[in-house]
């Protein structure tokens, strides 16, 4: 029992401490306030670039095997510019179900004739004069151009309209 007497209450404790003592702690609290605010603000912006990235991932994660079905889309162009009547008609249906499964996936045809030609999605091969439209308007699609969601899979390569000088290759 004589050690309770003797040990000092919480409260006779608290009062003899020095006001220094005290504003030292609380300073102390304010910087490891501060601290954590900064640790949490780095982790949420962690979380969201890794969300960021997750979803850019996914989005694109059939970008090398679509890029390379391209080809296919291609022949299968040819290949009904050129064939007729029911010969036609089976390609026709491979080439719609390959379309609309691609299309599934994100991909998208650029559209590149009779607008004005743009440097991001159109690779202009050819410039020529064409007295009935106006210059800068592709006037052919050499090869059709795609895209898979928002990004330029492929540009169109089209002949564009030069009037005015001649026409260059």
């Amino acid at each position: 029992m004589s050690d309770e007497l003797e040990r000092p209450s919480v409260e006779e404790t608290q009062e003899k401490k020095a006001p220094t003592e005290l504003e030292a702690a609380r300073r102390e609290n304010d910087e490891l306030l501060t601290k954590l605010k900064y640790v949490q603000a780095e982790y949420e912006n962690f979380r969201k670039q890794v969300a960021r990235e997750t979803e850019a991932l996914l989005k694109f994660a059939n970008e090398a095997l679509v890029a390379r079905l391209l080809p296919v889309l291609d022949d299968l162009d040819a290949a009904l510019a050129n064939l007729e009547g029911d010969s036609a008609k089976g390609v026709r249906m491979v080439h719609e179900n390959l379309r609309k499964v691609l299309g599934d996936a994100g991909l998208e045809e650029i559209p590149a004739k009779g607008l004005a030609f743009d440097p991001y999605v159109h690779d202009c091969l050819q410039q020529v004069p064409d007295a009935g439209l106006p210059e800068g308007i592709v006037k052919e699609v050499v090869r059709k151009g795609y895209r898979l969601q928002d990004r330029v899979l492929r540009p169109a390569q089209v002949i564009v309209v030069k009037n005015g000088g001649e026409s260059n290759g």
